[in-house]
């Protein structure tokens, strides 16, 4: 028998013992750890609502302390729209999706989405409780409320490189 054979007979031969082990998520892949922090957003933003340009930027700002100080520093003058990183999350439609079906978010002509009643308790219950997405929250409470559109468009259309 050639060594092929031998491995390969012991391949499939061979008795094989599978155990079921849960794959570590990371926590902004989680759909609930997206769908709480767009409503975190949502709820700090002005008039509860925003456009997707600044609900994409904040979803990716908000996911680690380098993204949250980049926001902070373009917001204190510190960085120039240009110097900071802006990435579309793919998570983020997914998640708008899953909170709008239920009833947390309704979209408005495709270019908006806004907070619902519901939504607004959801988000009370999130902060209430305290302990989870505390980070998340504080960072959202100091910012959302100070980005406007117009700093969006700078920041997505790089005007500061002209």
């Amino acid at each position: 028998m050639s060594s092929e054979s031998v491995l390969r007979h012991a391949i499939l031969g061979g008795s094989f013992t599978f155990t079921a082990r849960p794959d570590p998520v990371p926590g902004d892949l989680r759909m609930s750890w997206g769908i709480a922090v767009l409503i975190l957003t949502l709820f700090y933003s002005r008039g509860k609502k925003s456009n997707f340009q600044k609900l994409q930027f904040l979803a990716h700002s908000v996911r680690l302390p380098e993204g949250r100080e980049e926001v902070r520093g373009l917001l204190s003058g510190v960085y120039r729209p240009s110097e900071v990183s802006v990435r579309v999350e793919p998570s983020l439609n997914r998640a708008v999706a899953f909170a709008c079906a239920l009833k947390f978010v309704t979209i408005n002509r495709g270019t908006a989405v806004s907070l619902t009643d519901q939504g607004m308790k959801v988000a009370q219950a999130i902060l209430k409780e305290g302990d989870s997405l505390k980070e998340e929250a504080g960072f959202l409470r100091e910012v959302a409320p100070r980005i406007t559109d117009a700093l969006m468009k700078r920041v997505w259309r790089l005007e500061d490189l002209l």
